[in-house]
């Protein structure tokens, strides 16, 4: 083994990347990259020094008392810089391969696009189909296809996590928020978010706000 070997490893679960990204996670893009791209890059020296650095820095931080002030909204602010220069580096060594995409990649894609813009309103996989000319039946064995996961799925992983960030902002009541959605009671959103999340709408802010 070469002694020039250094291994940096940062583990987390998809629920902290949630709760602690700076920026709300795209739906479906995970699951689609994570299957298409390989899982190493090549990367010139002066990033990769920057990276280890920002790495060490973050090690850093997880090591310091308890006791400093401010030590959980740093530590996440170096995990967020650390992350976020980590995709740059990614997405720039595979931005060439946005050409290589075939047909049905590229349809997977766009459904993630206009899922994004839409789920709030509409949670029919027929609405997404219409909108890319074609049968539901058809876009749901090409998402399972390429993801392992059928385009319902993805509708209500998008409508689970609208509902989470809505849910953080205090100036918004749940009501407001089932509306939002286009749920017609409280009553009917408060029992899919449960049966998606194992908590109520009014469980999962208390989680927030407990932390």
């Amino acid at each position: 083994m070469s002694d020039q070997l250094q291994i940096c490893l940062v583990s987390f679960t998809p629920e902290f990347i949630f709760e602690n990204s700076i920026r709300i996670q795209h739906i479906g893009y995970f699951d689609f990259y994570i299957r298409k791209l390989p899982s190493k890059i090549f990367i010139k020296n002066k990033d990769l020094q920057h990276l280890i650095f920002l790495f060490e820095q973050l090690y850093r931080k997880t090591r310091k008392s308890n006791k400093q002030i401010f030590k959980e909204e740093v530590l996440l602010l170096s995990f967020n810089l650390f992350l976020y220069v980590l995709a740059e580096k990614y997405s720039n060594y595979f931005q060439q391969l946005n050409e290589n995409y075939t047909i049905k990649e590229k349809l997977v894609l766009q459904f993630f696009k206009i899922l994004e813009m839409n789920c709030r309103k509409h949670h029919d996989v027929k609405y997404y189909a219409e909108a890319l000319s074609m049968t539901p039946d058809n876009l749901t064995k090409i998402i399972k296809e390429l993801t392992e996961k059928t385009a319902k799925r993805f509708i209500v992983e998008a409508i689970v996590l609208e509902a989470k960030n809505l849910l953080r902002n205090e100036d918004l009541n749940i009501s407001n928020i089932s509306e939002e959605l286009q749920y017609i009671n409280y009553s009917s959103f408060s029992i899919f978010f449960k049966r998606h999340t194992s908590l109520s709408p009014s469980e999962y802010r208390s989680r927030l706000n407990s932390h």
